[in-house]
């Protein structure tokens, strides 16, 4: 099955899982506004500071804060939506309440974990940052996204660990990683999959969209503003499907790498392929 195949045939059954369940939709939703006020909040008022201090560095306590707590909110919506989605896939139907108060249970989980996940965020960005100075812009940016899919697939299952197992960052991260190079090997080709089927589908022709108003600007303001705000709305349109969409893939994941069972109209072969598998090692030997 090819990549493109694969995609759309994952992206189908998440999409009927949400279809089936339309509150897991809400919470990419709440997520966003949480991020809008928290930025407001903190960014706005760290360059308060900075402007009223006459120095940037009077901002970065308040950046700091906003950045971790930004996180924080990602995190919470994620697990909240795991949550639901879990129950989702076995046939019941759930509440915006029942996602929050799941994830409200693992507030102190959902912290530690934010907190790890912008440290290697910024870990990884740093270290970035020094290559270039020594290595050349090419070389930190080869490192630099070594290093970011590393994390991404070892760090894969994290949020339905945390959600479903309620297990601390350190146990989490290593029960994702164990999951993924035992069951798979490395490579995340469904969730790429499914990121090149919203990128063709939806974000190309937003921006096409929006390019077109920018034009269109100079001779009409209004018909150019039309269609920049029309590509803006399925650009974040967009964005919030695929996070939805891709959050009940996760879950999905999880289950059959561990329960070995396959939900809601899953396919099994889809599944099993959602993972490039682990190849041989040049010279092994074969089984006798």
């Amino acid at each position: 099955m090819g990549r493109f195949k694969r995609g759309w045939t994952l992206s189908k059954q998440s999409w009927a899982v949400v279809k089936s369940d339309k509150s897991l939709l809400a919470f990419p939703i709440i997520s966003v506004f949480a991020a809008i006020i928290t930025m407001i909040i903190f960014f706005g008022g760290g360059a308060a500071m900075a402007v009223a201090l006459g120095s940037a560095w009077g901002a970065l306590p308040l950046v700091v804060i906003g950045a971790y707590l930004l996180t924080v909110v990602g995190v919470f919506a994620s697990v909240a939506l795991a949550s639901c989605a879990t129950e989702a896939l076995d046939g019941q139907q759930t509440t915006v309440g029942q996602g929050i108060s799941a994830a409200r249970g693992r507030m102190r989980l959902i912290f530690a974990w934010a907190a790890v996940a912008l440290f290697v965020g910024l870990l990884i960005s740093i270290i970035q940052g020094l290559l270039e100075e020594v290595a050349g812009a090419v070389a930190g940016a080869i490192i630099g996204a070594v290093a970011d899919v590393a994390w991404a697939v070892a760090t894969f299952f994290v949020i339905p660990v945390i959600a479903l197992e309620g297990l601390g960052p350190r146990e989490a991260l290593k029960t994702s990683a164990h999951v993924v190079k035992k069951r798979w090997g490395e490579g995340v080709v469904g969730s790429s999959a499914i990121g090149l089927i919203t990128f063709f589908v939806a974000i190309v022709p937003a921006c096409v969209v929006m390019f077109l108003g920018v034009v269109l600007l100079g001779s009409s303001v209004v018909g150019g503003g039309l269609l920049i705000t029309i590509g803006i709305l399925v650009f974040v349109i967009a964005l919030l499907f695929q996070t939805t969409i891709m959050a009940v893939f996760r879950v999905a994941l999880y289950r059959y790498a561990t329960e070995d069972q396959v939900f809601a109209g899953f396919d099994r072969d889809a599944l099993e392929s959602a993972f490039v598998p682990k190849k041989k090692r040049r010279g092994a030997r074969g089984s006798a």
